[in-house]
């Protein structure tokens, strides 16, 4: 009776640990014959002769040793007495091989115990296996969940069969997330780790804007809008840059939604964080004063080895373009991935220099220069220094020349302009990613066009 009594038990352990878990039953299977033959190791010394059979659906497990049938048993482990195996088989002789049932009950309890652990933690090793194989595929998307507790800061997330941490840094800050509400967050890594696998969340990357709007904006899950880039300053303002595959769609229209109704809803996840929906143009010039909106551009100058654009607005819009903080100018770099540089009408007129101004110029230089109408300094540095070293007059001495003109440059934009210097951007336009980023000039019409990876 005591047997039966242990096989119910298992079997009803291995039905629960297979529907709670959602555990695979063969392997839980095989993991509780691994934990017996252990305990069979340390009552008999060896499991060379021993079988398990379990099968859960009828509760039978059966463990048996082959023992040879002896007149006098020297290893009881792998040998039986001809008196006892008659009791199993009464015509059996010498030399025989009989089946000997062992009962579990007779391994002793630490036996038991250790059988038991070893069965425990196989499964807790399986079950972290399982979890970090399922989230691994979540990274990159967005997962829904319940805030359980905080920890030093850190925001502790129920998410299902497991707890998925959002720290601090990943957090929109002044945001308050009160236990037992249910978030969405980004979900940016899954490692592994001694104790289970480690689920990190963000609600703060730029990544989480672009996945809720393939949420909430299905020609964007489609693929018929096309998101180019996120800038983000999380909390305070998102800009977003769009264009669509499809002539027919307006794919601003498709993002802000009947009434505003998608980007109303993507702001609401956010905390009313303010979001900029932009049409991306390919024209470096074009899309910054895009982005730059609502402050008018009166002229844009790129000067493209340094990846930089000069902005001109009217005085009374100034600050309009640069956001309080800086952040409207900072958020606008970042999306259009240039490093941007804007004057006042007023400020940028008293900030020209002329030519003659740039001490390691000759007068021959300066002559050879206005030949070609580049009568300022600032003219002068948007120069490539291919065609500046096609100048007869100028040559070999380019690249001299273009470095001083933009140390001239700098200072002046230093005193005069409001400089974008941002790490993020600095991070877009020098990191291996943005290597892989196409130049504006080669990046194709939107409609069918390509499009470059989000800067992160």
């Amino acid at each position: 009776m005591s047997g039966e009594i242990a096989n119910y038990q298992i079997v009803e352990a291995l039905t629960d640990l297979v529907k709670d878990k959602g555990l695979n039953q063969e392997d839980v299977v095989e993991t509780l014959k691994h934990a017996l033959l252990v305990a069979v190791r340390k009552r008999y010394g060896t499991t060379d002769n021993v079988e398990i059979e379990i099968n859960p659906e009828t509760g039978l497990l059966k463990i048996v040793a082959k023992k040879k049938v002896v007149t006098k048993v020297s290893d009881p482990a792998t040998e039986i007495a001809k008196s006892e195996a008659k009791k199993i088989k009464p015509d059996v002789r010498v030399g025989d091989i009989v089946e000997v049932e062992l009962n579990p009950a007779d391994f002793g309890r630490n036996a038991i115990l250790s059988a038991k652990q070893s069965l425990l933690q196989k499964i807790r090793e399986t079950e972290r296996e399982i979890i970090y194989n399922d989230f691994r595929h979540k990274q990159n998307e967005i997962i829904s969940g319940v805030v359980s507790r905080v920890e030093r800061g850190n925001i502790i997330v129920n998410v299902g069969r497991t707890e998925a941490i959002l720290p601090r840094s990943e957090q929109i800050p002044d945001e308050h997330l009160p236990i037992g509400k249910t978030i969405r967050a980004y979900v940016k890594e899954v490692k592994r780790d001694s104790k289970g696998p480690q689920i990190v969340l963000s609600r703060r990357a730029p990544e989480f804007v672009k996945k809720l709007f393939e949420f909430e904006v299905p020609e964007v899950y489609e693929g018929r809008v096309q998101i180019y880039s996120v800038a983000r300053e999380a909390g305070e303002r998102t800009k977003i840059a769009v264009y669509s595959t499809d002539d027919r769609i307006d794919p601003v229209g498709a993002c802000v939604g009947l009434k505003g109704t998608r980007v109303q809803a993507v702001v609401k996840e956010l905390s009313n964080e303010k979001i900029d929906i932009i049409p991306f143009s390919p024209d470096p010039e074009e899309f910054i004063k895009r982005a730059l909106a609502p402050a008018e551009v009166l002229e844009t100058y790129i000067q493209p080895e340094e990846h930089k654009i000069v902005v001109i607005v009217p005085d009374d819009q100034l600050s309009v373009a640069i956001g309080k903080g800086g952040i409207n100018a900072r958020l606008a770099a970042r999306l259009v991935k240039w490093r941007l540089t804007i004057f006042g009408e007023q400020q940028y007129k008293s900030s020209i220099i002329p030519i003659e101004e740039l001490d390691i110029l000759t007068p021959e230089q300066i002559e050879g220069l206005k030949k070609f109408e580049i009568d300022t300094v600032q003219k002068l540095v948007r120069m490539k220094r291919e065609l500046l070293q096609s100048i007869p007059e100028i040559g070999d001495d380019a690249e001299k020349i273009l470095l001083e003109a933009r140390k001239k440059i700098d200072e002046v934009e230093a005193e005069k302009a409001f400089v974008t210097k941002d790490r993020l951007l600095e991070d877009i336009i020098g990191g291996e990613d943005s290597k892989k980023v196409k130049p504006f000039a080669s990046i194709e019409s939107p409609q069918g066009g390509e499009q470059s990876d989000e800067g992160k």
